[in-house]
């Protein structure tokens, strides 16, 4: 019963949000990309912003990168089916470019509510701007990757973009080095400092002493469809 609860509730917050026009973004879409995945997932994975193929398709994750992240997924016995994949913009910047710190500070809610609804074990930040997003940091992905964070009792566990490896083949080893954790995390009972000790390769890092929450990182100048398609998606 509760499994549905969550469904219906992502639905009833899809069509709520689905026309939204809080920013300019509006204005150049194709589509609002909500999200795709299940509603019971025990993990998000969050990304920063719809390309081009996500604003035609109002998916996230399609093209090369989404073909690659079904790999890494196979890789720890996951499929796109049993996971969440959101990003902090509904709406894809025009050419691409990175989100700017206003229309973040407008988005985030929605994903904020999105985490809120799913309720997951585990986080996972794609690239630099979620991940600064989500652990309240202004610095980069390069000394965050990998490791694990707490915030607000909830893990999380930034990575770098898929996207990265396509053009940098070198980051694929440490890309499926970070899938592998993972595994380990989504395979863990209790809570997850229970016998943390025990797991050589993960680092837990507490940041919810500090009283970091779900909310741009400190420096803001450091964060630099179809209703039918979207609704069989969660």
């Amino acid at each position: 019963m509760e499994n549905n609860i969550k469904r219906e509730r992502l639905k009833e917050f899809y069509f709520k949000i689905k026309d939204c026009q809080l920013c300019e973004l509006y204005k150049s879409r194709t589509n609002f990309v909500f999200g795709s995945g299940n509603a019971n997932s025990p993990v998000i994975f969050i990304g920063e912003a719809p390309g081009k193929n996500e604003d035609i398709q109002g998916k996230p994750f399609v093209g090369q990168a989404g073909r690659l992240l079904d790999e890494l997924l196979f890789s720890i016995e996951l499929e796109r089916s049993e996971i969440f994949i959101a990003n902090i913009l509904k709406c894809r910047p025009p050419g691409n470019r990175d989100p700017r710190i206003e229309e973040i500070n407008i988005c985030k809610n929605h994903l904020f509510k999105q985490i809120e609804i799913i309720d997951p074990k585990l986080l996972c930040t794609m690239g630099k701007f979620s991940t600064q997003l989500i652990i309240n940091t202004s610095a980069g992905i390069t000394g965050l990757r990998g490791k694990i964070f707490m915030v607000n009792s909830r893990a999380v566990l930034p990575i770098n973009h898929p996207a990265a490896a396509l053009y940098t083949p070198s980051r694929m080893v440490v890309l499926r080095e970070d899938f592998q954790k993972i595994k380990k995390v989504l395979g863990m009972k209790g809570k997850l400092t229970d016998g943390i000790e025990n797991i050589e390769d993960l680092e837990v890092v507490d940041y919810s002493s500090s009283g970091s929450t779900l909310r741009a990182g400190g420096d803001e100048s450091s964060i630099s469809q179809n209703k039918d398609e979207q609704l069989g998606l969660f």
